[in-house]
């Protein structure tokens, strides 16, 4: 199934299109996403927040690591799943994770986090500006992750709605430079399995430290 939307459809990304891609879809294999392995495996554990955490294989992934994570997804049917997922993890691991179901366009979290993560979220909103509210829940010292599908991924321009890709600059750009050391801001190539069909895929990473106060 397309992930475009026909007339009958929400607007796309609002949260009653985020429930009918989260029902309409079959759960992918509980395994985390690469990029995530790869930014945050050297990092010491702590507070996190997962904004957009979807059926919550990377959550899950960070609470097995020794994060206490905050999971937020818009889709009641996405954080179901996600504790569905979680009640066949280790007790010890499934309670570090806190599972909130909010809209992240308006939801403001209690506390700072040592680790931001933002992984092919589409927000109901200019990219950036959801970049800046993101950056405002990092602690002094912490990291923050955001994954995209760069605007060079033909497979999400073919199947996507075009608020689906976003450009370094966008994400960069939301990030003051007196606050903030860019460290990793780059395109990356991965391959997606699906039966016999091999989906090449061009992801936007970007890991920015945010400098102590």
């Amino acid at each position: 199934m397309s992930d475009v939307p026909d007339r009958h459809s929400p607007p796309p990304f609002d949260a009653g299109w985020w429930e009918e891609h989260y029902q309409a879809h079959a759960a992918p294999p509980d395994t985390p996403s690469a990029q995530l392995v790869a930014e945050v495996a050297g990092l010491a554990a702590g507070s996190a927040l997962d904004a957009g955490c979807g059926r919550g294989a990377d959550a899950l992934w960070l609470a097995r690591q020794g994060w206490r994570v905050t999971a937020v997804d818009v889709s009641p049917t996405a954080v179901d799943k996600a504790r569905e997922l979680a009640e066949h993890h280790d007790a010890t691991v499934a309670a570090r994770v806190s599972w909130v179901v909010a809209d992240l366009t308006t939801w403001l979290p209690d506390e700072r986090y040592d680790l931001v993560v933002s992984q092919y979220v589409h927000p109901a909103m200019p990219f950036g500006e959801f970049v800046a509210r993101l950056a405002l829940a990092v602690a002094p010292d912490g990291t923050l992750l955001v994954v995209g599908h760069d605007h060079a991924d033909e497979h999400s321009a073919a199947h996507a709605p075009a608020q689906a890709s976003i450009g370094l600059d966008t994400v960069t750009g939301a990030l003051s430079p007196r606050l903030w050391e860019v460290a990793v801001a780059e395109s990356r190539t991965r391959h997606v399995e699906h039966g016999s069909t091999r989906t090449r895929m061009e992801d936007l990473v970007v890991r920015a430290h945010r400098k102590p106060e």
